[in-house]
């Protein structure tokens, strides 16, 4: 029997792909199994809403995690960045993606990505197709299918709340789905709404640091122009008089500009 395996990280795109696939899936009478990479550094309100979720959506999880967690990768390779030394989603996303399909995926299965082309330039020139052959480098050659490829960010908004898909608190509070925190591609923004919304993941962070500056040194993506580490920027945060008129500078996101 066809399968169709649906990677799901928390946030909104993937959860409306996921809700589109699981109706495909139960229309046509296939399997269908909800696959979630455990990065090691997720928001735990996202770890909840990953569990719940799959029970609203009545589907089995799958729980995926890398050989080594965040801490012990960045410690020995310091703070990733987008454009290089993006070492977080090969070893963290990528690894376990492969490992996965080589083990389940099967002539005929399709695998599906909650990924739309407006979301960056580069998905623009790079994804044009909504069903379409991929190839992983010492993995498998799949079947892969972008339900929401073409929709806009209001279209996605729309249909969570048509659908009444549950919402992460996540995506409001710090703009993202909130399973992987590398700080990579991240803005000072959001390390501001999770420094607020999340001070205990922001504690967790700088104690990160502090290992990391023992090691290797560095600093992680927002604040490598500003030449500082998350601890001395995180310390500079906390003497702010007024950290709601800090936060309000930033522009913070509400839930409305999150889901509608």
């Amino acid at each position: 029997m066809r399968t169709l395996h649906c990677f799901f990280s928390g946030g909104r795109d993937s959860a409306l792909a996921c809700y589109i696939a699981h109706k495909v899936a139960k229309a046509r009478v296939w399997d269908f199994r909800l696959v979630f990479i455990n990065t090691t550094i997720a928001v735990q309100d996202t770890l909840d809403y990953v569990r719940m979720y799959a029970d609203w959506l009545d589907a089995e999880l799958i729980e995926l995690r890398p050989k080594r967690s965040f801490e012990e990768l960045v410690v020995r390779f310091s703070w990733p960045l987008l454009l290089r030394s993006r070492w977080c989603y090969y070893r963290l996303k990528l690894g376990p993606i492969i490992e996965y399909l080589i083990k389940n995926y099967k002539k005929g299965d399709l695998v599906v990505f909650g990924i739309r082309r407006s979301e960056s330039l580069r998905r623009l020139s790079y994804y044009n197709k909504v069903f379409t052959n991929k190839c992983y480098d010492n993995g498998p050659c799949v079947h892969v299918w972008y339900p929401i490829l073409h929709l806009s960010d209001i279209d996605v908004g729309h249909l969570v709340k048509k659908f009444n898909i549950p919402i992460n608190p996540v995506w409001y509070r710090i703009g993202t789905s909130g399973e992987c925190l590398c700080l990579a591609g991240t803005t000072e923004k959001t390390l501001i709404r999770i420094a607020i919304h999340y001070p205990s993941v922001m504690e967790k962070l700088v104690e990160i640091d502090k290992k990391v500056q023992a090691n290797k040194g560095g600093y992680p993506g927002p604040l490598v122009g500003k030449k500082i580490t998350l601890t001395e920027w995180y310390e500079k945060l906390k003497k702010q008089s007024r950290i709601d008129d800090y936060l309000t500078k930033y522009n913070t996101c509400q839930l409305g500009c999150m889901i509608e």
